[in-house]
């Protein structure tokens, strides 16, 4: 009897290895994963492909989709040219402080091969993601396609747009189409949205792009930090491939907050604020805090390494006693000169709004700024009164318009920056 019953069964494998064959598959090769065998490990979500498929019936077991590293130099040279082809990156890009926001968010993925890449008020995200189809061994790489996933975007206010670019870097021949959902959220008061939604990503050299709005609220005068996470899924456009295949990677941190202005926002406090002043725009103003940096010796000009802090008593009264103290009180009145300057006012520095501002006048350097040839210039000033070598401050001939417009200039970078109370910042001057 135990005779038959393993005649039995071994013809029933013969007859099972017979039917396998006329699918034109080996038996090992169309052998289905086990019940108990676990997914191969190490290369992202796996799921089992449909037995009696045609992706089985090849050899596909398995369809694993991964994000993150390690990228390839190919992918690496591959992401850059992505962003790349959405302009070149700016001039300054090659020497630029990582302190610095870049005029372009993408430059941050450009310059870098870092993930996560952030400026101040920007960032940029450039994600690998790989898609394979494996044998019943877990090991043997059926077809694949690697890609990237770049996220971007300039923070600083309640709401703002992450450029969302998505594409394949490169493929081997066989490999199915396949389609990206892609769905970001933040830790904390903060939300998202989707992109793609679904869309089959297209051909190596061309890409998918979307936009995200994220909306964040922060409390009045409260402060907390959030993430921003992504959730990808992934689907290969054959029959048998399982869906909802999915990988899970995070963004920058950011500091939120509704201390700043009228209404919350976000930076990445990890990088010091900066506050920028063109001397084409700002003229003799940009010039006064130049020069400070460059002749004060004893003084805080706000520096990268001899930062100001931004007053934590921001009353507008405060900061009007302090800004009279410098210029108007005794022992040594701003002498405002209308045939020096035409609208002459007193431009101090450092600024009255900081906490290293309001300074005493018996201590500052008075100096005339002048255009020659319509060039300003650190080398046209003009001391006036004082001793550069053991000032702590400087009130400068400016007409009144130049100065209130680098006042401007300083309460909307406090504001975009997100320099909250107590907060150091520096300053630069540059054409």
């Amino acid at each position: 009897m135990k005779r038959a019953r393993r005649l039995l069964a071994a013809i029933a494998a013969l007859a099972l290895t017979a039917a396998l064959l006329t699918l034109g598959a080996s038996p090992a090769a169309a052998a289905p994963p086990s019940a108990g065998r676990a997914a191969p490990q190490g290369h992202g979500t796996c799921a089992a492909t449909a037995p009696g498929s045609a992706l089985r019936r090849q050899g596909a077991a398995w369809f694993c989709f991964k994000t993150g590293g390690p990228a390839t130099a190919r992918d690496l040279a591959a992401m850059h040219r992505l962003a790349g082809a959405h302009g070149p990156a700016t001039a300054r890009v090659a020497a630029r402080d990582p302190d610095v926001d870049p005029a372009d968010p993408l430059d941050l993925c450009r310059e870098g091969i870092k993930e996560v890449n952030t400026a101040r008020s920007t960032y940029c995200v450039q994600r690998p993601i790989g898609y394979e189809l494996r044998g019943a061994d877990g090991k043997t790489v059926i077809e694949h396609a690697e890609g990237v996933v770049i996220t971007s975007a300039r923070v600083g206010k309640t709401e703002w747009e992450e450029e969302v670019r998505a594409a394949i870097t490169q493929k081997t021949d066989k490999m199915p189409k396949m389609t990206l959902n892609l769905r970001a959220d933040c830790t904390g008061p903060c939300t998202g949205g989707t992109a793609f939604g679904g869309q089959v990503l297209p051909a190596v050299g061309r890409e998918l792009f979307t936009k995200i709005t994220y909306r964040t609220t922060v409390a009045k005068d409260s402060e907390t930090r959030s993430q921003l996470l992504y959730h990808a899924t992934g689907t290969i456009l054959a029959p048998g491939t399982p869906r909802n295949t999915m990988d899970d990677w995070q963004g920058p941190w950011l500091r939120c907050d509704n201390k700043v202005g009228s209404g919350p926002g976000c930076a990445d406090d990890t990088h010091m604020a900066n506050v920028t002043f063109h001397k084409s725009q700002y003229r003799a103003a940009a010039v006064s805090y130049e020069w400070a940096q460059k002749n004060l010796k004893s003084a805080v000009t706000g520096t990268k390494m001899n930062p100001l802090h931004r007053d934590p008593n921001s009353e507008e009264s405060w900061t009007k006693t302090k800004r009279r103290r410098t210029c108007e009180n005794l022992p040594y009145p701003f002498p405002r000169d209308p045939l020096l300057v035409p609208e002459d006012s007193c431009d101090e520095f450092p600024f009255a709004r900081s906490s290293e501002g309001g300074k005493p006048n018996n201590l500052c350097v008075d100096i005339l700024p002048k255009a020659v040839g319509g060039v300003w210039d650190v080398a046209n000033v003009r001391v006036m009164r004082g001793d550069p070598d053991t000032a702590a401050c400087v009130r400068s001939h400016v007409t009144e318009q130049d100065n209130e417009a680098a006042g401007n200039e300083l309460a909307q970078a406090t504001r975009s920056a997100r320099i909250i109370n107590g907060e150091p910042y520096f300053v630069i001057v540059d054409n």
